[in-house]
């Protein structure tokens, strides 16, 4: 602070002359925007009252869908919970239905047997009949 208040107070007026010149700029800078003011008419204020009415609720409409696709997010969570466990159990199902006794692949065995030698029998007996072959 002393070194400040040496050069100010000093011969050397040009170190005087440039802290007063910025210390009026610096006022008048400060004064300009503080001072300045925005007045506006009763057209422009319903204009700036409508633009702030639907931005109010243009904010209020995007909470709402947010809030909607939150909850919608929820209950498609619930929804994959609930057909996993409806897979879960649709497969324990599977494991303790026990095929009947016709639906044994040996029993269609003897029945594809029975069926091929059938037909080798009778396409034999009736070549012997008519003495085609």
């Amino acid at each position: 602070m002393k070194k400040i208040l040496d050069r100010i107070f000093s011969d050397d007026a040009e170190f005087l002359i440039r802290f007063i010149f910025g210390f009026i700029v610096a006022m008048s800078i400060l004064l300009a925007s503080l001072g300045a003011q925005t007045t506006f008419t009763d057209e422009e204020m319903v204009n700036l009252e409508n633009q702030f009415l639907q931005l109010e609720f243009q904010v209020d409409s995007l909470s709402t869908q947010d809030s909607l696709k939150t909850l919608e997010v929820e209950l498609l969570n619930k929804k994959i919970n609930l057909l996993q466990e409806d897979l879960k159990i649709t497969e324990e199902k599977a494991k303790l239905v026990k095929p009947s006794w016709y639906e044994n692949k040996w029993l269609y065995f003897g029945y594809g047997a029975t069926l091929g030698v059938s037909i080798t029998l009778i396409v034999n007996q009736l070549s012997d009949a008519i003495n085609i072959f």
